[in-house]
């Protein structure tokens, strides 16, 4: 059977393609008026219908689930989507301009909002995003979905940045700041270079959940990590 096509898509073009405007004088002259002034009305406001969140969410999950399957990026079309999802072609492309921006999309609804860290001491600031990572990881599907991401970086470099931008991005600044913050208060040495720091931090644990797939249950490897970088780092280490 072909898939379902949803009210939504019917209308939508792919990236490209873009419908002629429509003028109201013209409309007018035409039909005479308030008519003419109401059909135009009627195409703008399907031209601008409000998205369906449960298309996004069988779009979404379609991809995951095609990829978790052990379909390549390479093999992932827009075409398989919209047939598992039901949905039309057309339908993915209002929502995203190509296959590269879908996969990130589905990946980035995987992922968990960056945690209130407060005024937490910089230790415990740290622990809890790297422990984050471990929280997200236990999902074995994304551990594969991510071996997948990896195997892709050598053909596509830009995909892996992509995703470390906006996927990731959030996280990321998180630990940022709180290695600035550490410096500005003297508790870490200056002249860190943050972004190294940032990949001896979420390093380790990256290495254990989807290269190694050993999942792990508590945070303390997260505190392990955290306690064996800091001891490097700081003013002043603590003492044994």
């Amino acid at each position: 059977m072909p898939p379902h096509v949803e009210p939504e898509a019917e209308g939508g073009l792919p990236d490209g393609l873009r419908p002629m405007s429509v003028s109201g004088s013209g409309d007018r002259s035409r039909s005479g008026g308030r008519s003419g002034t109401t059909a135009a009305r009627g195409r703008t406001a399907r031209g601008g219908r409000q998205r369906d969140p449960a298309a996004d969410r069988a779009i979404l999950e379609s991809t995951l689930g095609l990829l978790g399957d052990g379909c390549s990026f390479s093999a992932l079309s827009m075409d398989l989507v919209a047939q598992r999802a039901g949905v039309a072609r057309a339908t993915i492309y209002r929502r995203w301009r190509n296959k590269e921006e879908l996969v990130l999309a589905a990946l980035g609804s995987l992922d968990l909002p960056v945690p209130p860290l407060g005024e937490l001491p910089l230790r415990d600031r740290l622990v809890t995003l790297v422990d984050q990572i471990r929280h997200r990881g236990q999902d074995t599907n994304l551990h594969r979905l991510l071996a997948g991401l990896l195997g892709e970086a050598a053909r596509r470099p830009q995909l892996v940045e992509r995703f470390e931008d906006s996927v990731v991005a959030a996280r990321r600044d998180a630990l940022r700041q709180a290695l600035r913050a550490g410096m500005a208060d003297g508790e870490l040495r200056p002249g860190l270079d943050v972004d190294e720091a940032i990949e001896l931090l979420t390093g380790p644990m990256l290495s254990r959940l989807i290269l190694r797939q050993r999942p792990l249950e508590s945070a303390a490897f997260a505190e392990s990590i955290v306690d064996t970088f800091l001891n490097g780092t700081r003013t002043h280490p603590e003492p044994r």
